[in-house]
């Protein structure tokens, strides 16, 4: 076994802060940053860029131009057709939450097993229902485990490196409960294959120490084992609720921001007709600027959250040691 190995695996923790500042705006974009203030400043851009359009004369806005045209028909048709996605985004999120008794039933016992499986590992009373006080626990349990592997058996360089690396893995899972103030930003911290790795690393240590360990090292390691399938759970738990959370800010930003478009489309429309212009020449480029920059608010709102959603599927898609290369990778 190479110890190699498992120091990879611990560089590969929740909670990991970003390699530089391109990495770190790249995360703010994706799944960190605020979704409402990205799509103003997505809005802002496309403001910005008519503006300067028009400016170098590429854009005409004055009598004569086809900016009715657009106001008139592509976009109202366009705006009309994004606000009647809110019904199915809400249809999606409705079947998820309801549901017959029975098979909320289901759903309820499932969880209570779960977290009853890691109170006995954790000898606790009751875990917590704060989801990142929740993934503390799981981290601090784990960190008693490899002590106690520590003290019931006589490491060696292999072994010694495993624990060290599951021991920062698990570091920083109970750093957590500090850092995280929502299911969206715990989620954020387990994305990536670390957990898998130190999965697979634990397999791979009770398959190769079977039978040189005492007995009661090798059900702390089975302990390790079923806490990190725990982590496995608990990431496409927080990942479901995230997810529908966004989904749910998503169908709401819409409505908030598809009437104010609607609005400012139809004022464009009528200001702006084939023949002649209502607004006074000095205005039309900041009218026609702002005004487009408010109609592409929902559109905007959307490519934010849906950015987020894709990255957050496309890097939590593993629920155990398979992972899939697309989820390693940081593209």
């Amino acid at each position: 076994m190479d110890a190699s190995d498992f120091e990879s695996d611990a560089s590969e923790t929740v909670g990991q802060e970003p390699g530089g500042p391109i990495d770190a705006l790249r995360q703010w974009l994706l799944i960190d940053g605020n979704r409402v203030a990205i799509a103003v400043g997505i809005s802002a851009a496309i403001g910005a860029v008519v503006y300067g359009l028009v400016v170098a004369n590429y854009l005409a806005v004055g009598p004569g131009s086809y900016l009715p045209t657009l106001t008139g028909s592509g976009l109202t048709s366009g705006l009309l057709t994004l606000l009647t996605v809110t019904l199915s985004i809400n249809q999606l999120i409705l079947s998820r939450v309801f549901g017959s008794t029975d098979k909320l039933s289901d759903r309820l016992s499932g969880v209570v097993d779960f977290r009853d499986r890691v109170e006995t590992i954790a000898d606790v009373a009751a875990t917590p229902s704060n989801p990142a006080e929740f993934l503390a626990l799981v981290g601090e349990t784990m960190v008693d485990r490899v002590e106690r592997v520590r003290r019931t058996a006589d490491p060696d360089p292999d072994l010694r490196s495993y624990l060290d690396a599951i021991e920062g893995y698990a570091s920083e899972l109970s750093d957590v409960r500090e850092r995280s103030d929502s299911t969206r930003e715990l989620l954020s911290t387990l994305l990536g294959p670390g957990y898998a790795n130190n999965l697979v690393a634990t397999e791979r240590v009770r398959n190769e120490y079977e039978g040189d360990l005492p007995e009661e090292a090798s059900d702390h390691l089975a302990a390790i084992h079923d806490l990190l399938k725990a982590v496995a759970v608990t990431r496409q738990f927080f990942k479901t609720l995230a997810i529908q959370q966004d989904l749910a800010r998503l169908s709401r930003m819409l409505v908030y921001f598809g009437v104010p478009g609607l609005v400012t489309l139809f004022g464009l429309t009528l200001a702006y007709t084939r023949s002649t212009v209502s607004v006074p020449p000095a205005l039309r480029i900041w009218v026609a600027s702002v005004g487009l920059a408010v109609v592409s608010l929902p559109i905007s709102v959307l490519v934010a959250y849906m950015l987020r959603v894709a990255t957050v599927s496309l890097y939590s898609v593993s629920v155990g040691p398979f992972v899939p290369p697309e989820e390693r990778s940081t593209d």
